[in-house]
């Protein structure tokens, strides 16, 4: 696209949201108020995204002509509409905070491997004034359980095939496999099944199959079996971090979710790690393989697979094992939350007890009842529900919005309102301000102002003696902490502010940081 001038295609209709005009006839609405930054290289990035649509019709004219193999079948697919949360970046061919109404067809690169990346939110029976007299030995324990060895949690192949068919369900039913043992200690089946009306999609997703995990499932074949996906945080912008109540804003909402101030919780962000690498590099691949022989290749590298016509059962295959990776997801953050609330239990002298808040996925494709043909991929966007028709812990309410802000700032949990115009979508987080390679670069006493104050467990600890001289070691600490730094990030009070004047949500806590587990 050039140099773009964002005010050559930003159209501003009021004080929360913009029109990007394009020549594809997509229409693109951006949530975001005029005092949250919007970069020209993410909206350039999204009309090369959006220049699928010519692809789409281009295909299907060489199909009609009968100059190609059947692609389409009965119609082309289209691009009905694109929504940009306020969290909008550029990212790796499509920017995060990117909300895709695709009709037809899926897009694998639109996903990407980060495949059910989400957010998951537990309260504990711990209050901020009880945690902080033990910090120095809760961040020593932290680090022994996330990255030294210490995760303990035994899964059998049954388990592990439960989990990638059935996600949380699978895993509650097969339970007992490891009852008592290393982190199944801190799982109790009857409050995790209960918990599951305050997980999207209950936590299961439909699967034809386990896709290429056998070897995964399998492993040692040991009933007690480890592996080194399952705990696993992740790298890039994913966390565990404990924060407090610091805020209510809605009391109301904010009783039904659990959250009473001065209250202690645990936030997990990751996805399903080294699976979702797998589904997500094998079908891009695959959907460059079908693209029509004879065809110039696009520009924007964009490659689409059929949900209906010759090609569906391709499609099919990509959505199942997409969903047995977001399965997987579902229970690694589920551990996460209990290997954080098992450090806590252990320098506090007693069983920590959580309950679940909300557990929701931004990096998917929904398919939204009732609507066959109809794909929303979410690509760094959450969905925004409102209150459910029925009986749930939601109808009064709408489901839980977990917005989380930079290792330094505060985190949102907000309550959805069902803005189907706006696709019912919010942003994951505050949405950075620099590219990890700017973060990387940034002045070294800029660096120590913003991050000397946090509490931040890693792999490593840079006071260590035994890392005095390793100047090698701690260059890689430090250039890896600079790019997650809160500077990288935008300030998460706009951010969150754009989201409830566009009526996708509106606020009901806000949580203060205590200490974040960063891979």
């Amino acid at each position: 696209m050039g140099n773009l001038r964002l005010d050559a295609v930003v159209r501003r209709e009021d004080s929360a949201l913009a029109r990007i005009e394009s020549r594809f006839g997509v229409p693109i609405t951006l949530i975001a108020r005029p005092d949250v930054s919007v970069e020209a290289e993410g909206i350039a990035e999204l009309l090369e995204f959006v220049s699928i649509q010519d692809t789409l019709l281009s295909i299907w004219e060489e199909e009609r002509k009968g100059r190609i193999a059947p692609f389409w079948g009965e119609g082309p697919g289209r691009l009905a509409a694109v929504v940009l949360t306020p969290d909008f970046h550029k990212g790796s061919g499509i920017p995060v905070g990117t909300v895709a109404d695709a009709r037809g067809f899926v897009v694998p690169r639109a996903v990407g491997n980060d495949v059910c990346c989400g957010m998951r939110l537990a309260v504990t029976d711990v209050t901020h004034d009880e945690l902080v007299p033990h910090m120095a030995a809760l961040k020593k324990r932290l680090r022994a359980i996330f990255f030294q060895g210490q995760r303990n949690i035994p899964m059998s192949p049954r388990q592990r095939e439960a989990l990638l068919r059935d996600g949380l369900w699978g895993l509650a039913e097969t339970a007992a496999d490891n009852q008592g043992t290393g982190i199944w200690q801190y799982y109790d089946p009857a409050r995790e099944l209960h918990d599951l009306e305050r997980v999207h999609f209950n936590g299961a997703l439909p699967t034809e199959d386990t896709f290429a995990f056998a070897s995964f499932i399998r492993a040692s074949g040991a009933k007690d079996g480890r592996d080194i996906q399952i705990g696993s945080v992740g790298g890039g912008n994913h966390f565990v971090e404990l924060q407090r109540v610091d805020e209510i804003v809605d009391g109301h909402a904010a009783h039904t979710f659990g959250l009473g101030r001065g209250a202690v919780t645990i936030m997990a962000h990751s996805g399903s790690v080294g699976l979702g690498h797998v589904v997500g590099g094998h079908f891009m691949a695959r959907a460059h393989e079908l693209y029509p022989k004879g065809l110039p290749h696009p520009a924007h590298g964009f490659y689409v697979m059929p949900t209906w016509g010759p090609l569906a059962a391709e499609a099919a295959a990509y959505l199942s094992a997409m969903r047995n990776a977001a399965n997987f997801a579902f229970g690694n953050r589920l551990f996460l939350v209990l290997m954080a609330a098992r450090a806590m239990s252990e320098v506090l002298g007693r069983t920590v007890e959580t309950r679940l808040v909300y557990d929701a996925p931004h990096n998917l494709i929904w398919e939204p009842e009732g609507r066959a043909g109809r794909f929303l991929h979410r690509k760094g966007a959450t969905p925004a529900p409102g209150p459910d028709p029925f009986e749930s812990p939601f109808q009064y309410t709408g489901h839980p919005v977990i917005i989380p802000g930079s290792m330094g700032d505060a985190s949102w949990v907000l309550a959805g309102l069902g803005n189907e115009a706006l696709l019912a979508s919010a942003c994951h987080g505050a949405g950075r301000s620099l590219t990890r390679g700017q973060a990387s670069h940034v002045s070294d006493d800029v660096y120590r102002e913003s991050t000397g104050k946090l509490d931040v467990v890693t792999p490593i600890d840079p006071d260590a003696p035994s890392l005095r001289g390793r100047r090698d070691i701690l260059e890689k600490y430090h250039r890896r902490m600079k790019e997650e730094a809160p500077y990288a990030y935008k300030a998460i009070t706009p951010v969150v502010r754009s989201v409830e004047d566009a009526g996708v949500a509106r606020r009901v806590v806000r949580l203060a940081p205590i200490a974040t587990v960063k891979g």
